[in-house]
């Protein structure tokens, strides 16, 4: 019973710091910049950490366990995918976003193509942030029912836990905007990423005592690469990981935030790196640990069962405190990349509301971001279970989004045919995309995956009618000088 009210100690003094470092953010935002984009001063270790506490969230941990657990060595190379494509995106990507001043991922598209390319973006980015944000709120109670599996079944717990982490981070992020996100990610990326290493740590002896003998207890499969579910699954699963979240809008927004070009290039592309060669081989033997002393458990209680079997209730409740305000470090990222589209996307460009340097868009901004994370919280209460939904829009979002975003990074075109080639692209992507989802091949092969093959082939055939129809494109001069 001590060792629980020393848990509860940590966890709720954790939250408590770090919803008053973000409040307290508030009298540093000035105008809309600070608080959409952090007045794009942020240095590239804070890029860094706020990246890798966004993406790491309640999935790419607590999930991560669970899933290595269940698959082994399998998932450690599925996983990677989740951190590889910031590497690209860092070294690629960003540093274009970072030039152009951008917002938005639909302000690439009305930048880089035309107005409808921008609109499509804005809907699909408006879609993909709501639910995200939802599912964070939802993944909130379900990270402290699965760690606190006495209370799994109290589905007024949960609710409730849902409110008060949903709470929190309206608060926080109305106050103090990406601002107040970046400096609590921080914290937050310290102390998961830190209480990670901590348990490996307590582990290792343990491993090393047991490494001759864990063979009797593990699998054999646990140790493959492939596990026991073949090279064409390891292929299509790491792939699904790989472009799921690409160029998602809470990630775009740590595209623009930095001091400069290199900064940017940097803090992305090295968080990338690190999490992709790190992250994953600590949750596998984390997992391992909890193959050999806790082989019949329900996956999702791997992590817990390791922590309590630990008898440290110090390491536990940092542990738990930081992976709740992990899944809420993927809220406010979220909730701040939903407010930046609104404005940026919506309000300035189609109703014609202008900054004026008055306060009204700072005014609309806040607003904004309490209303969407008020409307989140309460579809995370009453549909807690939102995994279809999200499903749903990863299978929308990679389809139309990558191919766009990686032809405008690498090619020098710029013309009106390619803006309106990208857009029957993206059109015709999603339809497609839509329609394989029905199918009963999508249980074997990823939407997404086939998604953007399915992109790769039709602006690849658009682009050779438009060359055999209308001959070599006329490229727009003064539009590449700009660029």
């Amino acid at each position: 019973m001590k060792a629980i009210w020393i848990e509860w100690i940590i966890i709720i003094a954790y939250m408590l710091f770090i919803f008053g470092k973000g409040v307290f953010k508030y009298k540093k935002i000035g105008e809309v910049d600070d608080y959409l984009v952090a007045g794009r001063s942020a240095p590239w270790y804070l890029i860094f950490m706020t990246l890798g506490a966004t993406v790491i969230g309640g999935g790419a941990s607590i999930g991560a366990v669970g899933k290595t657990y269940e698959w082994g060595m399998l998932f450690v190379f599925i996983s990677m995918g989740t951190f590889l494509h910031f590497i690209f995106s860092g070294l690629v990507v960003a540093p274009q976003f970072r030039k152009w001043k951008l917002y938005t991922v639909a302000g690439y598209f009305g930048r880089r193509y035309n107005e409808q390319a921008r609109i499509a973006a804005f809907v699909l980015s408006l879609i993909f942030s709501i639910f995200i944000i939802a599912a964070q709120m939802a993944a909130f109670g379900s990270v402290l029912s699965t760690l606190f599996p006495r209370f799994a079944d109290n589905a007024t717990l949960i609710r409730w836990a849902i409110i008060i982490g949903g709470t929190m981070v309206i608060v926080y992020s109305t106050a103090g905007g990406l601002l107040a996100v970046i400096y609590t990610d921080v914290y937050q990326f310290i102390i998961l990423f830190g209480g990670f290493l901590v348990t490996l740590a307590f582990i290792i002896p343990d491993l090393t005592a047991n490494w001759a003998t864990m063979t009797d207890t593990v699998p054999p499969e646990f140790f493959r690469v492939i596990g026991d579910k073949g090279w064409i699954f390891l292929i299509t699963t790491f792939l699904a990981f790989l472009l799921g979240e690409t160029f998602g809008p809470g990630y775009v927004t740590r595209y623009v935030i930095g001091k400069n070009i290199k900064h940017t290039k940097w803090g992305i592309a090295g968080v990338g790196i690190a999490l992709t060669f790190t992250l994953p081989f600590i949750i596998y033997f984390i997992s391992l640990y909890a193959k050999i002393h806790f082989p019949n458990i329900d996956p999702q209680q791997a992590l817990p069962s390791t922590l309590q079997h630990l008898h440290n209730p110090v390491v536990a409740g940092l542990i738990i405190a930081a992976l709740l305000s992990a899944v809420m470090s993927s809220a406010d990222s979220a909730l701040n990349s939903a407010t930046a589209i609104f404005v940026k996307d919506l309000f300035e460009p189609m109703l014609g509301w202008k900054d004026t340097g008055d306060g009204r868009t700072l005014v609309l901004a806040r607003r904004l971001t309490a209303t969407l994370g008020i409307i989140s919280t309460l579809i995370a209460v009453l549909w807690p279970d939102i995994i279809e939904l999200l499903l749903f829009t990863y299978h929308i979002w990679a389809p139309a989004i990558i191919l766009p975003i990686v032809v405008g990074s690498v090619s020098k075109e710029y013309s009106a045919r390619l803006g309106k080639q990208i857009f029957w692209t993206m059109v015709l992507s999603v339809a497609v995309t839509m329609i394989y989802r029905t199918t009963g091949y999508a249980e074997k092969f990823d939407p997404a995956v086939v998604g953007v093959g399915f992109s790769i082939i039709f602006y690849a055939t658009i682009k050779l009618a438009g060359r055999l129809m209308y001959g070599p494109v006329e490229i727009q001069q003064d539009r590449l000088k700009d660029h």
